[in-house]
């Protein structure tokens, strides 16, 4: 990239008017606009000045790094196994500062000597307050999620480990900078909770985590995929709620494994397993019984359990639903009558339950 494109990049990824540049730099806004149409080049002597404005190398300036870049990693990466070989764990710690001061712009460096800080446990407070400093220059500058996000994890395990509070809370805010699902915030939480409120957040982990997988699994279910096939997803999505709420009441995560066991019914009415099909709408039928016994709704799933959900419909509504699809459903006309009167009943149930709110 040709410098006045360089300079003007550099300019705008900071969001500085050509005014603010000549001002920092001690030129005329009009010297700065010849720069970035490449009438003027800047004398020899600014060029410090511009690399420390813009926190970048001079060599980035001219993309010298494309001449020397790989040389220079080869050498740094030797004298770094070196000092390992030592165990000069200070060397070490100065030399990825000395090689982020001339590349300020390369962020693996950052998130490297931050994993170096934690793993040796450099943890003294300027050494943390250092990392911070390197960390927020990242998440102004650095236009790579993934990089951004790999020094956002390792600076909320090594937070945590401060008993400065203000650094602590500085390990809150990375983890609440993660992203949820991509970057597995969760696992993370015992860095910035503890006691009831992270013994909470574990739980909401493993129901966001099986819930998801369960939906997952349906979302492999093509149309055309032969019967056996959707019969062995249908399954595989079944077992991971069976496997957690270990026959126990669970609230709205009832619907669907009902859901589930009322596909594999289905399946296997569809292929003449008759016994097989009654075997899983009895479990449907037992699970809404259980719901219209208050002494088994006290029965609960100690890892997957949930009543109530902002703006969701109550989930016996939803279970009411999917008895009433199962009764219109030719194909369970063999055992329309426990359904009939499981229909019924439970309607009865929510709306008395309705009532009573």
């Amino acid at each position: 990239m040709e410098l006045k494109n360089k300079l003007k990049e550099l300019r705008t990824a900071r969001d500085m008017t050509q005014e603010a540049v000549a001002e920092h730099l001690g030129v005329s806004s009009q010297t700065v606009s010849k720069w970035e149409r490449g009438l003027l080049s800047p004398d020899i002597a600014l060029l410090p000045k511009i690399a420390l404005l813009f926190k970048c190398s001079i060599d980035s300036l001219f993309d010298m790094e494309l001449v020397w870049s790989t040389e220079h990693r080869k050498e740094f990466v030797e004298k770094i196994h070196a000092l390992h070989e030592k165990k000069d764990w200070e060397g070490v710690y100065q030399a990825w500062i000395h090689e982020i001061e001339l590349n300020p712009d390369r962020y693996d460096n950052y998130a490297d000597v931050m994993l170096h800080v934690y793993r040796k446990k450099l943890y003294d407070n300027d050494r943390v307050k250092k990392m911070i400093s390197l960390a927020e220059h990242a998440e102004k500058c650095c236009t790579d999620d993934d990089k951004r996000n790999e020094i956002y994890r390792i600076m909320l395990q090594l937070c945590s480990e401060s008993k400065d509070p203000d650094i602590r809370e500085k390990g809150t805010y990375y983890y609440k900078k993660l992203p949820s699902l991509r970057h597995s915030r969760e696992v993370y939480a015992k860095f910035v909770m503890d006691g009831e409120e992270y013994r909470s957040q574990v739980l909401k982990n493993i129901i966001y985590t099986v819930d998801l997988t369960e939906c997952s699994v349906r979302q492999l279910i093509l149309p055309d995929m032969p019967l056996q096939e959707k019969l062995f997803y249908y399954k595989k999505a079944a077992m991971l709620y069976e496997t957690v709420l270990d026959g126990k009441f669970s609230g709205f995560y009832d619907p669907p494994l009902i859901a589930d066991y009322y596909d594999i019914a289905k399946i296997y009415m569809k292929t003449g397993q008759m016994d097989e099909a009654s075997e899983y709408i009895d479990r449907i039928l037992m699970m809404l019984e259980r719901h219209m016994n208050e002494n088994e709704k006290e029965n609960k799933s100690k890892l997957l359990y949930a009543t109530v959900f902002p703006n969701h419909t109550p989930f016996e509504r939803t279970c009411r639903k999917q008895l009433g699809q199962m009764l219109k459903n030719p194909i369970f006309e063999p055992f329309r009558d426990k359904i009939q009167d499981m229909y019924e009943r439970y309607s009865a149930y929510v709306s008395l339950k309705g009532e009573s709110r």
